[in-house]
């Protein structure tokens, strides 16, 4: 990646091997060895992980600010794996076929040379895991209801047949205007498959299930568990399977049940805290079957005042 922001700001540029000109929202891209997005201005760097980039961008012809991911070109090999072995559908057809307000939203997608990339809408505030290490004072009043909403995002995913696969405070955002939570980052996404099948380890330790642990068959109910995970730590305040060691969050994740959330939270509906335990079943069979049910059930308590 190539991307300059002193003086004048630069159209972002994506470094690429092929020479195909690809005609889309982008209009031409000049042959090369970069390749640019004419019509963008970039305006900074949002964020960057192992796989990818994602910039603030200014589309000139509205003046409509965007956020615009690039995975970067040492990651494709990774991706590609990824995608032979666990999906039929890239990243950006799984998240532009989702339409739900809890949901970030992809306007467009593709591909420059051998590089994906995806048009999003740009979100103001911060991520569910910056809160939860920060100031608590802004979640009071407000978990059951972020509980909620990432329930509802969960389940709109799944009805249009996908996975997550890496729900987590993270992948949580907290928009600052409403205070409305947007699931994001659909990079491990992948088909819900009629039958369950062999599951990634790839994804945050301290929300995969065990059947994922142990390489067994799985299916959608790994984003349950996660969901599970992320209430009980956003409502309590503490991790269901607590450790500083990666290797005991492992072993407590297989063979430890955490403390029930109602012995932590005595104003919180029992029947809420039930729901949450649910999610946390280490055999699938027993786990909570759907998160229409969990939808349900918030919504019951969306005036509990927690």
């Amino acid at each position: 990646m190539s991307c300059k922001f002193a003086g004048t700001p630069p159209r972002i540029r994506i470094g690429c091997k092929g020479e195909r000109v690809i005609e889309r929202l982008f209009q031409r891209f000049r042959k090369g060895k970069f390749k640019e997005l004419p019509g963008y201005t970039a305006l900074g760097l949002i964020r960057e992980g192992s796989m990818s980039k994602i910039f603030k961008a200014r589309y000139q012809e509205t003046g409509r600010i965007f956020a615009i991911k690039v995975h970067k070109p040492e990651a494709r090999k990774h991706i590609a794996k990824l995608e032979s072995a666990y999906r039929d559908f890239t990243e950006g057809e799984i998240t532009a076929s989702l339409n739900h307000p809890n949901i970030v939203e992809c306007f467009d997608h593709g591909q420059l040379g051998e590089v994906p990339y995806l048009v999003l809408e740009y979100l103001e505030g911060v991520t569910l895991a910056s809160l939860l290490g920060g100031d608590n004072q802004r979640l009071v009043g407000k978990r059951l209801r972020y509980v909620r909403q990432a329930a509802a995002a969960l389940e709109h995913v799944h009805k249009q047949r996908f996975v997550h696969h890496d729900l987590c405070p993270k992948n949580l955002f907290v928009v600052t205007a409403g205070e409305q939570v947007k699931l994001i980052d659909f990079g491990l996404a992948c088909p819900l498959l009629e039958r369950p099948r062999k599951g990634s380890c790839m994804g945050t330790a301290e929300i995969l299930p065990p059947e994922v642990l142990r390489r067994e068959a799985c299916d959608f109910r790994i984003d349950i568990f996660a969901w599970g995970v992320v209430a009980y730590w956003l409502l309590s305040g503490r991790w269901p399977f607590e450790s500083t060691d990666h290797h005991q969050v492992v072993n407590k994740i297989l063979n430890v049940h955490p403390v029930p959330l109602q012995r932590r939270l005595g104003t919180v509906p029992e029947e809420v805290c039930d729901l949450v335990m649910r999610a946390l079943a280490k055999d699938p069979a027993k786990r909570l079957s759907s998160m229409t049910t969990a939808v349900s059930v918030l919504q019951r308590h969306k005036d509990v005042p927690w």
